[in-house]
């Protein structure tokens, strides 16, 4: 992909193309995920005629790439900068993708019903192909079968080609993402709300196996760069159980011929209890079962690539998101799906990246949080640049599935210090974090993600600092319950 197969429009509120943003006044960081919400970040002079629209709520951005929509969805953050030298100023716009929506609603036991407090059934209950399961659930709670005032405007469904296995799927109120991401893991199904036309469209998609023709290697110049991890299955034996209590309860375990494999390959049986009780359907606790099978049932490949513009390979052209592909790490051969595409248009040029595997499960605030994953940004952005002192940035990173571990996170290029450990926590009922500067404990003792859903800190009291190519690190290092995600953040002030 190359800046020229790029176009950037600007959308208002009912979805009309008001204007396109030039190549050379383009500022844009965008990352699109696989099965869930996408961010995006433009910044535009103040004076710019698109600036006003983007600022009115409901506009947005319809992103396309060689050959298709890339990423389109609103505004949800507009932020106005001035200085001495810049009087006029800039604003910076973030936003999401349109499947926010998905984040936004839940599926509602009655979908006929739009009172959320007078709901009389106690699940609403489908049955068939998981693809025909998943448009009947969009269509009944935010599609055109919704009640008005449910129903998302403009919001159309793309066709259903029945595909997947036969289902049966109960919903009480679960965030209807997550529902359809659930659904999706069990039909090898992708989808998304993307702008087509002057509608938006709720689309879905098989999974692309292109593992046998896309083989990314830097040795073959396919790739500029690339960084592999490669971990234990999550789970190898999920526990399902249903209704009833103590020894009548209904109980089921499932794997598969991959976990299993999974297991004799690192030696370690790793046993998931998964609580179905409002269920008492067999077949539902099956699926309970293989979903968590085909999210963690295999050895986890994870991997970072830079695609080379010009190879024979193109993403966004031979392969994209959502496609299975191959990529050689230390002469090995692995596979994995494409979970993420991230590109940066600015003044120092046109980078693009892809994600393979390590998918984050259906969560508007995880996907807004994975934002800042290796990435600077500023703690203020007003940043007493008034008054000359020295800059504060950030750097921090999104542990998803949250687990023991400690990840490198940054090289320093110049001396700093540390000014706090910052850590969030979603779900769970505990964790402890810390940071390593140069391979010491930043924090004397571990930081306490007592509260979930809540940033907390902590200073350091000796003085931790970086040198030049010293590397910052971050560690948790206790875990309670099993939080979905933490978030750890490192605050450094530069020498």
């Amino acid at each position: 992909m190359r800046l020229d197969d790029l176009t950037v429009e600007v959308r208002d509120k009912s979805l009309a193309r008001r204007g396109l943003i030039r190549p050379e006044e383009l500022s844009l960081d965008m990352e699109e995920r696989f099965n869930n919400v996408g961010v995006w970040k433009t910044t535009l002079a103040a004076e710019h005629p698109l600036a006003d629209i983007l600022r009115t709520p409901g506009a947005g951005l319809i992103i396309t790439g060689p050959g298709d929509v890339l990423l389109s969805g609103p505004v949800v953050k507009s932020e106005h900068t001035a200085t001495p030298e810049d009087p006029g100023g800039s604003v910076v716009f973030e936003g999401v993708s349109d499947s926010v929506v998905l984040a936004d609603m839940l599926a509602y036991p009655d979908p006929t019903n739009a009172d959320g407090a007078t709901q009389t059934l106690s699940h609403d209950v489908r049955h068939g192909p998981v693809e025909t399961v998943m448009h009947a659930y969009v269509a009944a709670n935010i599609g055109p079968l919704a009640p008005i005032q449910r129903r998302k405007t403009n919001l159309t469904l793309g066709p259903d080609l029945g595909r997947g296995p036969v289902v049966t799927k109960s919903a009480r109120f679960p965030v209807l993402g997550q529902l359809l991401a659930e659904l999706a893991a069990l039909g090898d199904l992708g989808f998304r709300v993307v702008q087509r036309g002057g509608v938006l469209v709720f689309e879905t998609r098989a999974i692309a196996d292109r593992s046998d023709v896309i083989r990314l290697d830097v040795l073959n110049g396919t790739l500029s760069g690339q960084r592999v991890e490669v971990s234990p299955p999550g789970a190898t034996r999920a526990i399902v159980a249903g209704q009833g209590e103590l020894t009548s309860r209904q109980f089921l375990q499932v794997d598969t011929a991959a976990s299993v494999a999974a297991e004799d390959e690192w030696g370690r049986r790793i046993e998931r209890f998964v609580d179905q009780r409002n269920t008492d359907k067999p077949e539902e606790l099956q699926q309970a079962g293989t979903q968590v099978m085909e999210e963690e049932g295999y050895t986890t490949i994870g991997a970072q690539v830079v695609p080379v513009d010009d190879s024979a390979m193109r993403l966004g052209v031979d392969w994209s998101l959502g496609d299975r592909v191959s990529v050689v790490a230390g002469g090995a051969e692995l596979k994995s799906t494409a979970t993420g595409v991230a590109l940066k248009v600015g003044a120092d040029g046109f980078r693009v990246g892809a994600l393979l595997g390590d998918p984050t499960g259906f969560d508007r605030d995880a996907a807004l949080s994975k934002r800042v994953t290796d990435t600077e940004s500023r703690v203020s952005h007003l940043e007493r640049s008034g008054e000359g002192g020295p800059r504060i940035a950030s750097r921090s990173v999104v542990i998803t599935p949250a687990a023991v571990a400690s990840h490198v996170i940054w090289q320093a290029p110049r001396a700093c210090s540390i000014v706090a450990v910052r850590g969030y926590r979603a779900g769970g009922l505990g964790a402890t974090i810390n940071a390593k500067a140069g391979g010491v404990d930043v924090l004397d003792l571990d930081l306490s993600l007592a509260v979930a859903d809540s940033w907390l800190s902590s200073a350091p009291t000796g003085g931790a600092s970086l040198e030049p190519g010293d590397s910052l690190a971050v560690a948790v290092r206790a875990v309670v319950g099993t939080p979905s995600a933490i978030t750890i953040q490192v605050d450094y002030q530069e020498a």
